[in-house]
C-alpha cells in the first residue's frame, strides 16, 4: 500500500509505503509520481519517500523505487530523502549513493524526525 501527496507548505512530494508493496502497486505509484512531476513545472520541489513501515519490498519493487529516484532528480527535484526500514539499510544506501549524498541531492535515514 502507498499514499502519494503534494505538501504545498513544504513544496514536497511525499510518498509513504506500508505493508507488503507489490509490483502492481509500485507500477501504479510510478505512474502517479510521473503525473505529480509533470504538475510541478518549473517550481522548485523536493521528494520524501518513506518506506520505513513496509514489511517487504521485492527486488523488482526496489528497482522501481531506484528508477523513481532517478526520474525525480532528472525532473528537477532539489533533494530526495528516503526513510528506510533500519539504520543498516540507510548506511548501505548512503555508501552506495555517496556522491549524490555529498552533493546534497539525496539523503537516507531510518529516522522520520530527522527527515
Amino acid at each position: 500500500m502507498y499514499v502519494l501527496t503534494w505538501n504545498s507548505q513544504q513544496g514536497q512530494i511525499e510518498a509513504n509505503f506500508g505493508g507488503y508493496v507489490s509490483k502492481k502497486e509500485a507500477t501504479a505509484f510510478t505512474d502517479e509520481l510521473r503525473t505529480h512531476l509533470l504538475d510541478r513545472g518549473e517550481a522548485p520541489f523536493s521528494v520524501l519517500v518513506d518506506y520505513s513501515t513496509a514489511s517487504k519490498l521485492d527486488k523488482e519493487v526496489q528497482r522501481m523505487l531506484e528508477e523513481a529516484r532517478e526520474t525525480c532528480l532528472f525532473s528537477g527535484a532539489a533533494k530526495i530523502t528516503f526513510i528506510t526500514r533500519d539504520e543498516h539499510e540507510a548506511s548501505a544506501l548512503t555508501t552506495h549513493r555517496l556522491q549524490s549524498v555529498l552533493e546534497g541531492r539525496e539523503r537516507y535515514t531510518a529516522n522520520r524526525s530527522a527527515a
